[in-house]
């Protein structure tokens, strides 16, 4: 039975750093019928801004994150600078195939997490 948020504290989706991206999860979420707003992030973390679920199955909103992030983060498809180092630690990754963990430092250079860091400038 999906939960109601509205009987308990607010669900955070996910946190962002800008307010483009926020727009952009929700517009996802409400193409699968899940409703979501914009908040200051109440969660103890570097991004300032958090998508929180208003109405709709959580599972369902967990689900459709990935695939929202996935669809923002197209133009960074691994965690690598412009010569095909490893974005953390500057090994050359340039041959290794996806699905990819840098024999070096040992990130998942494909996951969301890394790529949002190679993205935004910052580490993960």
């Amino acid at each position: 039975m999906p939960r109601n948020p509205s009987n308990h504290a607010p669900i955070v989706l996910t946190t962002t750093s800008t307010n483009s991206q926020a727009a952009q999860i929700v517009y996802g979420l409400d193409l699968r019928g899940i409703v979501a707003t914009v908040v200051a992030n109440p969660l103890r973390s570097s991004d300032p801004i958090a998508v929180v679920l208003t109405k709709g199955d959580e599972t369902m909103a967990r689900a459709a994150i990935e695939s929202i992030w996935d669809a923002l983060l197209e133009s960074t498809p691994r965690a690598w600078d412009l010569n095909g180092n490893c974005f953390f630690c500057g090994y050359d990754i340039t041959g290794l195939m996806p699905p990819t963990i840098c024999p070096e430092c040992g990130h998942e250079l494909d996951s969301i997490a890394a790529r949002r860091a190679a993205s935004e400038g910052g580490p993960d």
